[in-house]
């Protein structure tokens, strides 16, 4: 560990892989517990390293496949915003309104992580986080599918890019020197990255409520599970990000309570599920909607879901 003298007087700590050390700002007071510090101290304890002391993982992230680094920065924030007990705050980025317990760093990449960890739970996530392992992604791959972990995985990446490109931007600004042309250009370049940002959150929380949430349904046997899934699936709102033209999540829940609503009538007359696997009619959707709801599509007699197609 040293101590360094750092150009972003925000920063408390900086981990550096290569040569496995921890620097802590000289400026900075350790007589408390700071959150950027926490998060680079877990980034130490993540390596992984193979018997020629080449750093192969940190945590979620393997260096050999190259994709997964922003939902280890995630998990890391996560992790340190869990043990600092921080609470929860109504905040906006890039146009989303998010409840978030991640206000200053990675703020949408956290939340996303937030929700897979809602079907994981926090367990196997921390786990692989600290020991490097597959345990989360497995995890999360057994209650969604392994096509749906690597596209959210992909995305967070995108997004992470994007905020970095954010963060040139607005450095370019402060060299503008009131070139009227060349403010307008950068700006126009923000306002796009911003709603790219937006875009491709919004497609992995859309992503994450129709595969795990359809998966839940495929679980549904008797009415316990029916009142467990409806309020499991109320509580979701909490972690989720809205603007105003978002109605994925309200359209998706009103449905999926039509959906359980008709499976506890049939348990109702005829007893729990037998795993009958009749094909029916199918659920109707509006036009409009048929993207949202595709998962819908396909239903059993009792409205048992088939296995998922990709639309």
């Amino acid at each position: 560990m040293y101590l360094a003298k750092m150009t972003d007087a925000l920063c408390g700590a900086k981990y550096y892989y290569k040569d496995n050390s921890m620097y802590f700002n000289i400026d900075f007071p350790l007589d408390s517990v700071d959150s950027f510090a926490l998060h680079e101290c877990i980034h130490y304890l993540q390596e992984v390293k193979d018997e020629n002391g080449n750093l192969i993982r940190l945590g979620l992230y393997n260096f050999e496949e190259g994709q997964g680094m922003a939902i280890n920065e995630a998990a890391v924030q996560l992790m340190t915003v869990t043990a600092l007990d921080k609470p929860i705050l109504d905040a906006t980025y890039y146009g989303l309104s998010i409840p978030s317990n991640s206000i200053d760093c990675y703020p949408l990449e956290c939340a996303i992580i937030r929700q897979m960890s809602y079907f994981t739970g926090t367990y196997p996530l921390f786990h692989s986080t600290i020991n490097g392992n597959d345990i989360f992604k497995n995890t999360f791959i057994a209650i969604s599918d392994k096509k749906t972990y690597k596209k959210i995985e992909l995305n967070l990446d995108k997004m992470l890019d994007l905020e970095n490109y954010l963060a040139m931007y607005f450095e370019d600004l402060k060299y503008s020197d009131g070139n009227v042309r060349k403010v307008k250009k950068i700006n126009s370049a923000i306002v796009n990255t911003k709603n790219k940002i937006a875009d491709l959150f919004l497609k992995c929380q859309n992503e994450i409520i129709s595969v795990c949430f359809s998966k839940e349904v495929e679980n549904v046997h008797n009415l316990t599970d029916i009142k467990l899934l409806k309020n499991k699936a109320y509580n979701f709102k909490n972690l989720i990000a809205t603007n105003s033209t978002y109605s994925y999540y309200n359209e998706f829940y009103r449905h999926l309570m039509e959906v359980l609503d008709e499976k506890a009538s049939y348990i109702q007359e005829h007893g729990p599920y037998n795993y009958v696997q009749t094909l029916s009619q199918e659920l109707i959707v509006p036009q409009k909607y048929n993207k949202v709801f595709a998962f819908f599509r396909k239903v059993v007699s009792f409205g048992i879901f088939s296995k998922r197609r990709s639309y």
